[in-house]
């Protein structure tokens, strides 16, 4: 660390602190001026704190920096739990520059400046939240500029256009836009490449044309988190502006930094051939089962895998040695999910310290929920069943990554003091996102199913999702996820918050009963 820019850094600070204190003292009588200052204020020292290396304090001032834009966003004052939370914040600042002052390490973060989640949490809506963000859409083409930003106004604050590199590089610079939409066709990726060195952490969305499997994940290691092919389609981009206004300036989510969730990814194999052919035939109607089989008999550690399932009484087929049989009694929708649950092989050590799990309790979670989903929503709605049985076998796998930070990081003790049913709470108190997150940055590098991908991400907040669709096959996920631990245990009860859930969704509890009556007696 250079100490003569931290010395410069904790002289800054000292000076800015009070000037805080007075902008938030202000946000009652003029609300935008203040929240102006004091945004631009803890965009700087987000900025200078990742540069320092100063972690915990770039957690704190980018978490300040996502409630200052939330509050930007919204009509009304700044309410009450705003006010204190900025001024619990300056003072951890206070404490935080005495200690550099002092050439100490810096104290951990108050517990009480991070707000957990609750799955029914919908105090804050991504929808509002675009309404008060601005947009800049770079694009060499007029007509396609003049095009987009009539829909994009729509949504949006404010939309801005441009083709030149100089003025897209100031707009950055200069905060003047939240998000860049950067639609330059083959210069997509160099102007990106650009932006992302200049401010690692932008809110970007890169189109580029004829953009394949093996390129996205590279640019997602790059740190270009929101690629989309070109021609942009509509679907596409409101998926992918949802999303990032979800990660990048909601209150809940501050997330483990990308950089640390891609080095995590790019140390792990690329999805076997086999197992993306099984998942494309799964998908395909007019696929026939025979196809099927030939592939699951080409791979040796996928026929093992289906084999050892069709033994297993939880999944209620016959019991068998015929690859053949299995598939056919297992059926497209099944065969698919345990299939890729191959996948936690290729992730790493599966016994989770931090969790105090070990790997058959990880399995064994992902089998039950399988289970579960499966025979519940057989009976709610079948067609939905291949993306929804993918999602409950995979939907652990963040927490091996959780596991890593925790342990990296020096909290896996204080993680343990937490109740085995408040682990969604722990990881958002400790590391600031949820293991639900995680996988959905997973999968979304292996280049899954987009719906497969959000059903996961919004799990935890179902009702937030971008469509009817993802907010129905995230209720059915945030369903199943607390009805199975992550140890494999199924609950005696159902809980209140999933009984206000389903009825919202329209989702009747005595099917749910059913299903887990036979889930039980399995």
């Amino acid at each position: 660390m250079d100490n003569e820019l931290l010395d410069i850094f904790t002289y800054k600070l000292l000076s800015d602190i009070p000037l805080m204190q007075g902008y938030i003292s202000l946000l009652d009588d003029e609300k935008d001026q203040a929240i102006a200052k004091l945004f631009r204020t803890f965009h700087n020292y987000k900025a200078s704190a990742s540069y320092l290396e100063l972690n915990e304090f770039y957690l704190l001032v980018a978490q300040g920096e996502n409630i200052l834009n939330a509050l930007r966003c919204s009509k009304d004052k700044a309410g009450e739990h705003d006010l204190k939370w900025l001024n619990a914040c300056t003072s951890q600042l206070q404490v935080w520059c005495d200690e550099l002052m002092l050439s100490e390490k810096l104290s951990s973060i108050e517990p009480s400046l991070f707000p957990t989640i609750a799955i029914l949490d919908e105090s804050e809506k991504t929808t509002q939240i675009m309404e008060g963000l601005t947009i800049l859409y770079a694009d060499a083409n007029d007509q396609r500029c003049k095009k987009m930003q009539a829909p994009l106004s729509a949504i949006f604050k404010a939309v801005y256009t441009s083709k030149d590199m100089n003025e897209i590089r100031t707009f950055l610079l200069n905060n003047t836009a939240d998000i860049f939409i950067i639609n330059m066709q083959d210069e997509s990726i160099k102007v990106s490449e650009e932006l992302v060195l200049l401010k690692p952490d932008v809110a970007l969305i890169t189109a580029i044309p004829e953009l394949r499997a093996r390129q996205k994940s590279r640019l997602l290691l790059k740190g270009m988190t929101h690629p989309i092919i070109s021609p942009i389609k509509a679907k596409d981009l409101k998926r992918q502006l949802h999303n990032i206004v979800t990660s990048h300036f909601s209150k809940v989510y501050t997330l483990i930094s990308h950089k640390k969730i891609y080095n995590f990814i790019q140390g792990l194999d690329p999805l076997p051939s086999s197992i993306k052919e099984i998942a494309r035939l799964c998908d395909d109607e007019e696929s026939s089962i025979k196809d099927i089989i030939k592939v699951v008999e080409s791979d040796s550690i996928t026929t093992a895998s289906v084999l050892h399932a069709a033994n297993m009484p939880i999944y209620a087929v016959k019991s068998t040695s015929s690859v053949e049989q299995a598939v056919v009694s297992f059926g497209k929708k099944l065969i698919k999910a345990i299939t890729l649950s191959d996948m936690t092989c290729k992730i790493g050590d599966l016994n989770l310290q931090a969790y105090e799990m070990d790997e058959h309790q990880f399995k064994l979670s992902s089998q039950v929920r399988l289970a579960l989903m499966n025979v519940w929503y057989s009976r709610v709605n079948s067609s939905d069943l291949s993306l929804l049985c993918s999602s409950a076998i995979l939907g652990n796998l963040g927490e091996i990554l959780i596991n890593q930070e925790l342990i990296n990081e020096g909290l896996s003790d204080e993680f343990k003091t937490y109740h085995k049913d408040d682990l969604s709470k722990a990881e958002v108190t400790l590391l600031k996102t949820s293991s639900a997150f995680v996988t959905a940055d997973i999968l979304e590098f292996w280049d899954l199913d987009p719906d497969l991908v959000d059903s996961i991400r919004y799990s935890d907040s179902p009702f937030n999702a971008s469509t009817p669709l993802i907010q129905k096959l995230a209720c059915a996920n945030a369903v199943v996820y607390t009805m199975v631990s992550p140890y494999g245990e199924v609950l005696d009860e159902i809980p209140k918050g999933i009984k206000s859930l389903m009825l919202k969704a329209g989702l009747e509890l005595s099917v749910l009963e059913e299903a887990l009556g036979v889930v039980r007696g399995s």
